[in-house]
């Protein structure tokens, strides 16, 4: 129990009791000072009344009564059967827990109470001829209903009964606030209504669609069992693409190819067609769609002879592709402006001055230009691109992968037995080693007693000498001496490092605890690592340092003078060069998928070669060898973007891929991504919150660019809306530098479309975008949303389908019913004042 003050401001009027008191002291009235103070007393207690009740006191006090509120599905998707099993339930529930408080509530467009659950069943006998709307599935409105249904200062317990296939309504958010709430909600799944139907699920589409060339759009056939379709998208009653497919119990993608032939907004409608279907309310799905203008290639090939390879992909597409030979790049900013990506395949770095490598940068960071630079001989070592200003554009840098010569990994005693001269022998003996290093060998040190210390991580020599040195020189001893943890240490981080020679170098001058250091060792050796050691005094277990060197293949050493000892490694695992690039089998694994979403490499053929690259820190990697070498590398740079392709796009290393059906697919898409950074003049956009009961809001977006990419702002633009009544012509307003909005509510159930208007560009006519409802997503009987309905209970802290035992135990055991106090203190001062007035008029305490 404890009192909440809602307004304690009005707590400092007590400070006026004392002048009650005062008062009496001068009063005039001729009463004994018996009654005296008891006028006074009851005036104060008259004034504490008044005063604590402005501050409006709140009693809290714990309650563990219970109120459930059953919360049912009634919508078409769901089962009559399924209904009146969530009803039985009910009454088992109810008769098992015995709540406080129950209520019902059948939720499927709108939310209703229902008192029993014969009424429940009621609504799904009348098959739509009751006062129920079932075409819908509102599950934000519902569980907003089930919150005002729960009676205050009770112990909460909402049981939802669902499919989870929502069709209006934000869920997240009223989840949100059950959350905070401390509401568990517990969920009992429904099984789909079974009428063996088969329906169209979704129309997927690529993120930009080119007139003119293929766009795969997939059709997600939903169907209740095995039947053969025949699906078709449409564009009116013009149909652009028809595929035959046999469509098993579950979803089945379907991909259907089809063109459009202009740009602008287009409506595509998805239908699917079959015999002995039950029910066509739900065989068909439209869908609007902008088709954007084609986007202007310029692809530079090295070997003009095989360009034809990627022109015709891409063709195909939708792009208009300028194909020119080596010696094509433009040579002033004006022969870039046409274009919005631009392909260098397999060109010498002397064909392209740094002068034409200046106005492609400052087209790509500036204007927001898309550059695809593809692999090949001539772009690679020291008369290809390494340290050139167009590696400074690109996500890697044209060299080996991190592959020095010799990684060496110090593994250095520094337990208390190495205090005085030894600890001072093993600084210099590690620093002289560090001096006869060459600076593309890495060296890493750890440094052990009873514990461990990564004192340097593995990192190349050259740029980090002095910081090394220090490393060494801030060495101290400490502890006992354990000496297989730091080797084990050393293994695992070769393991990561890529050399010709991995070392590892122990020194030690005391004796360790036995452990199983030939196994180490010995998978040590198998990973082409050696081991060699130096016994550091005459206290040293030799026998050990001997052994470890014998097994790891190196070589055991006094601590006379270990300054020739990494020397001596070096030349016994110096290798020849490799090139700069490597033509051999290689597997494309997809790193991360990214734009490259709905491209099947599981058929994805091997690539003969590709060029040796780096990786960038800050770049992506979303295709790459199985030996984690990249294959396909992204990032934005200033306003535009830039990707490598380390293999090449034509017959040499890419010869099994031109005959691969997602060849055209996978440069599409990443020719596709580049080109989409450049800001068109103006750009419209129409974002649809989900319904919200009856209505729903949306937002038109304008965007105005000047021909750079720079925003045009204090403009006027003007969109015409149309949503199922007469056209609206609305003036945006400037939110953002070149960013301007209109917004507006309009019905759930229409459709709206949104028109720039500028007669000023007669070019931007027709650009415009448009929404249209899913009227029969009620229809589409898919399993239970199972992901939605466990997010939903463990968000809330409920559970799925639990017994009365647990409905009792999820969730808090105990609710605060709050009751305000201030009624009964001015019920107090009322009283208070009553004998006040009595005592002015009857003397009390005389004879």
């Amino acid at each position: 129990m404890s009192v909440i003050w809602t307004s304690p401001a009005a707590l400092w009027l007590l400070l006026l009791v004392p002048l009650v008191w005062l008062a009496g002291r001068f009063s005039r009235t001729n009463f004994n000072p018996a009654q005296h103070t008891l006028q006074g007393a009851v005036r104060s207690v008259v004034l504490i009344a008044l005063a604590v009740a402005l501050a409006r006191p709140v009693l809290e006090v714990g309650s563990s009564r219970v109120s459930v509120v059953y919360l049912v599905d009634v919508s078409y998707s769901v089962s009559s059967r399924s209904v009146t099993e969530a009803a039985a339930r009910i009454t088992e529930i109810n008769a098992s827990l015995q709540p406080d408080h129950m209520s019902i509530v059948a939720f499927g467009r709108h939310a209703q109470v229902v008192d029993t659950v014969d009424a429940l069943t009621a609504i799904v006998a009348a098959d739509g001829n009751g006062e129920a709307d079932r075409s819908g599935t509102d599950l934000d409105q519902a569980l907003r209903a089930a919150r005002a249904e729960l009676a205050p200062g009770h112990v909460p317990r909402v049981v939802l009964f669902s499919d989870g296939r929502t069709t209006s309504g934000d869920v997240a958010t009223a989840v949100a606030q059950l959350a905070s709430a401390g509401i568990p909600v517990h969920v009992f799944p429904l099984a789909p209504r079974e009428l063996g139907d088969t329906w169209v699920q979704a129309l997927h589409l690529p993120v930009r669609l080119a007139p003119g060339g293929l766009i795969a759009a997939t059709v997600d056939v939903g169907s209740q069992r095995a039947v053969n379709v025949v699906v078709e998208i449409r564009v009116g009653t013009r149909v652009l693409g028809t595929q035959a497919a046999a469509v098993s119990p579950g979803t089945t993608p379907v991909v259907v190819d089809i063109s459009v032939d202009e740009p602008g907004a287009v409506t595509l409608e998805a239908r699917v067609t079959l015999a002995g279907d039950p029910l066509a309310t739900n065989n068909t799905l439209t869908r609007a769609a902008w088709v954007a203008p084609r986007p202007r290639v310029l692809y530079v090939e090295g070997t003009p002879a095989s360009a034809q390879y990627l022109r015709s992909a891409l063709e195909q597409s939708g792009f208009d592709v300028d194909t020119r030979p080596a010696a094509g790049p433009p040579s002033t900013p004006e022969g870039l402006v046409a274009f919005d990506v631009v392909v260098l395949s397999d060109l010498a770095r002397s064909v392209l001055p740094d002068t034409k490598v200046a106005l492609l940068a400052d087209w790509v960071e500036r204007t927001g230009g898309g550059l695809l630079v593809a692999g090949g001989e001539a772009v690679f070592g020291e008369d290809g691109y390494r340290d050139s200003p167009l590696e400074r554009l690109l996500p890697v840098t044209f060299e080996r992968k991190d592959e020095p010569e010799v990684a060496l990994v110090m593994v250095l005693d520094k337990s208390w037995s190495m205090a005085g001269t030894n600890i001072e022998m093993l600084r210099i003996s590690a620093q002289a080693a560090v001096d006869v290093m060459k600076d593309e060998h890495t060296l890493g040190i750890v440094t052990f007693n009873d514990g461990l210390e990564w004192t340097l991580t593995p990192r190349q020599v050259g740029p980090n000498r002095e910081e090394i040195r220090r490393a060494i020189a801030g060495i101290e001893p400490s502890g006992h001496t354990l000496i297989f943890p730091a080797v084990e240490q050393a293994y695992l981080a070769l393991q990561k490092v890529k050399a010709r020679a991995k070392h590892v170098l122990l020194l030690s001058d005391g004796r360790s605890y036995p452990d199983d250091y030939e196994t180490l060792i010995n998978k040590m050796t198998t990973e082409k690592m050696t081991v060699s050691s130096v016994a550091m005094g005459a206290a040293a277990d030799r026998e050990l340092l001997q052994n470890i060197a014998k097994w790891g293949k190196g070589r055991n050493y006094a601590a006379d003078d270990p300054k020739d000892v990494p020397q001596i490694f070096v030349k016994e695992a110096k290798d020849v060069t490799t090139p700069g690039f490597d033509e051999k089998l290689l597997k494309p694994v997809v790193k991360h998928v990214g734009f490259l979403e709905g491209i099947d490499f599981s058929r994805a053929p091997q690539l003969r070669g590709r060029t040796a690259t780096v990786l960038k820190e800050t770049a992506l990697e979303l295709v790459q060898t199985e030996e984690e070498d990249p294959l396909l590398a992204y990032w934005p740079i200033g306003a535009g973007r830039a990707a490598v392709f380390s293999s090449d796009v034509k017959d040499r290393w890419a010869a099994d891929w031109i005959r691969w059906r997602g060849y055209g697919p996978f440069f599409s898409a990443v020719v596709r991504e580049l080109a989409g950074q450049r800001a068109p003049a103006w750009s419209l956009d129409l974002a649809v919150a989900p319904a919200r009961g009856v209505s729903r809001n949306v937002t038109v977006t304008v965007e105005a660019r000047e021909a750079d990419g720079q925003p045009r702002n204090l403009l006027r633009p003007t969109v015409r809306v149309q949503a199922g009544g007469d056209a609206r012509d609305l003036v945006a307003r400037q939110v953002g530098p070149g960013r301007y909005e209109a917004r507006l509510t309009i019905d759930a159930g229409a459709e709206v479309s949104a028109e720039l208007l500028d007669a000023s560009l007669p070019a931007n006519v027709g650009l415009s975008r448009r929404f249209i409802p899913d009227a029969g997503a009620e229809y589409r009987f898919q399993v239970p949303d199972q992901a939605l309905l466990t997010s939903l209970a463990s968000s809330t802290r409920g559970t799925i389908a639990p017994d009365a035992e647990g409905l009792r135990r999820g969730g808090s055991d105990s609710r605060a019913a709050r009751r305000a106090m201030w009624p009964w203190l001015v019920l107090l001062a009322l009283f208070g004042w009553t004998g006040d007035l009595v005592l002015r008029r009857i003397r009390l305490f005389e004879r």
